[in-house]
């Protein structure tokens, strides 16, 4: 029975390869021997075992395209490394953090940071010793004035500046350590403050990130602030929760003054002109004016 979709050339050619045993791996395809007018059939594999060794060729080692002088897609790109860079110097990170939040507490005088120093002269040059030993440096403005504690005698010490760092609030505060201790009940009163601001603004120059200063975006008209405390305050004009004092003492304290002013001026505060309002006409204009 002759094959319906072989040619015939093809047939006798194949004939003795296939009686003398050969195997062939790959079936030799007839298409391109064939007429147009006839079709090809798909070729037996002869079941005989084959007598020639088949040699694996060995796998390259890197993609051809490079050779043509393209970019493989999934291979990276190598380029020479920079002129110079081995006798580069290695460049100093200037965002370093520079105070660490468990060693914020510095005596001003010896601060790492320079304007804190700088403070710190500035205070020892202007500021007076309050020991209620010297004389007046000037009028009491108000009863717990450290002023109006002083004598006005002619028999009182002169007016000194301070020069004794606290131990304990590291702030220059008295002229010697002996009016230090000799006054320490009423540097009491004011040194657990002067200790929070030592290193609330130790803080501030620490070099670390705040997130207590990103603020929120526009309000939405719809949407009322309420300006009772800094608590609901915050919390009806969606700022970030902060959960730390530290961090609630920062935000606040660079807020006061423009929220004190936004909440005078605001539809909704005390301060106003209507009827049982704390604002007068005149002090409109004069906070407007501001």
């Amino acid at each position: 029975m002759q094959p319906g979709y072989t040619c015939q050339k093809c047939l006798r050619s194949l004939r003795p390869a296939t009686k003398s045993g050969v195997h062939f791996s790959r079936p030799f395809s007839s298409r391109r021997a064939c007429l147009p007018e006839q079709k090809a059939a798909p070729i037996r594999q002869s079941t005989a075992p084959a007598r020639f060794s088949v040699q694996i060729l060995p796998r390259r080692a890197a993609s051809s395209a490079t050779a043509r002088g393209q970019i493989p897609r999934n291979e990276p790109t190598e380029l020479p490394p920079p002129t110079g860079l081995s006798t580069a110097p290695i460049p100093e990170v200037s965002d370093r953090p520079l105070l660490k939040a468990n060693n914020l507490f510095h005596p001003f005088s010896k601060s790492p940071s320079p304007e804190i120093r700088q403070r710190a002269a500035f205070l020892k040059r202007h500021a007076s010793c309050p020991h209620p030993s010297h004389h007046q440096t000037r009028l009491p403005t108000a009863p717990g004035d450290p002023e109006a504690r002083k004598s006005v005698c002619s028999t009182s010490l002169p007016p000194a500046h301070v020069n004794f760092e606290c131990p304990d609030c590291g702030i220059p505060v008295y002229c010697t350590e002996n009016h230090w201790a000799d006054d320490y009940e009423s540097h009491l009163e004011v040194c657990d403050i002067l200790h929070e601001i030592n290193e609330d603004d130790h803080d501030l120059r620490s070099g670390r990130f705040f997130p207590e200063f990103e603020y929120p975006g526009p309000q939405m008209e719809e949407a009322l602030v309420n300006m009772t405390n800094w608590d609901t305050f915050l919390y009806s004009r969606e700022f970030r929760a902060i959960n730390e004092a530290r961090s609630l003492r920062q935000a606040t304290r660079l807020l006061t003054y423009p929220v004190t002013i936004g909440s005078v001026l605001h539809e909704l505060s005390p301060y106003n002109i209507r009827r049982g309002g704390r604002l007068t006409a005149e002090g409109l204009k004069s906070l407007t004016g501001e």
